[in-house]
């Protein structure tokens, strides 16, 4: 299983999430983009990465 990190914002007064439609493959580039944009817009919603299975496997490699 590989882990992929979505962007997500919740809107003030509810906790239902609304994708923003960024993916990525690390935390750390998930982070950076949601500071970016909050740095961008004035936001009245939170920004959270959450983690997904990307529904990719990743390959085992055997050492026989």
């Amino acid at each position: 299983m590989k882990l992929i990190y979505v962007l997500v914002y919740f809107l003030p007064g509810t906790f239902d999430p609304v994708e923003t439609g960024m993916q990525f493959d690390t935390l750390d580039e998930c982070n950076a983009a949601a500071f970016e944009m909050a740095d961008s817009f004035e936001m009245n919603y939170s920004l959270q990465c959450v983690p997904q299975d990307s529904g990719e496997i990743i390959p085992r490699v055997s050492l026989n």
